[in-house]
């Protein structure tokens, strides 16, 4: 069945305005009961934390797993494959610590080729068995790390050390090497 222009039904100028001023209001409508949605999830989310036994509030809770009946000193160390022209230190040479608390460090590098380079850092312990008791929470080390020609970047590392860590280790000798990766890269 086939139509003709002549059997479309065209809306007055008069239906459209009405088609309009409908789809208005019901767009408008949509506003507050959005808002009412969003100012009710509040109290919604309240009752179900109190439900689960969940603090809702922005509290901090005092970390009990730290040690605060001893300190152990970290001293950091930074050092450069023989062929890697980077310029690399730690910001902080050594710090004092509970066991169990939350640390954050900062290593410094500089990349002072003319070009961007990519390298790799990989981290040593001393005592060796100090390794098993340190916890990177987050690490340049975790990634290759790529410095554009003259940048110099802020590198943190945040750690903990483990509070079941034997009481004879009284200091821990963190050590990262960077190697230079960036032909590996380009290959890959």
């Amino acid at each position: 069945m086939s139509q003709t222009i002549e059997d479309v039904e065209v809306d007055t100028p008069q239906e459209v305005r009405e088609n309009n001023r409908v789809t208005l209001w019901k767009l408008l409508l949509i506003v507050p009961v959005m808002l009412a949605f969003c100012a009710s999830l509040v109290p919604l989310y309240r009752q179900i934390c109190e439900v689960l036994g969940i603090t809702a509030t922005r509290s901090l809770v005092e970390n009990t797993q730290v040690d605060n009946s001893r300190l152990v000193k970290v001293e950091f160390d930074a050092s450069l494959n023989q062929k890697f022209a980077w310029r690399f230190e730690p910001v902080e040479r050594n710090v004092e610590i509970h066991p169990g608390a939350i640390v954050t460090i900062n290593y410094r590098v500089t990349n002072t080729l003319p070009y961007a380079t990519t390298g790799r850092a990989v981290p040593s312990f001393g005592p060796i068995e100090s390794g098993l008791y340190f916890n990177k929470i987050e690490c340049f080390c975790f990634s290759n790390q790529t410095l554009q020609p003259g940048e110099t970047r802020d590198m943190p590392v945040t750690f903990f050390v483990d509070p079941k860590m034997p009481r004879n280790i009284g200091s821990i000798a963190l050590s990262y090497t960077f190697f230079d990766v960036t032909e590996s890269v380009k290959k890959s």
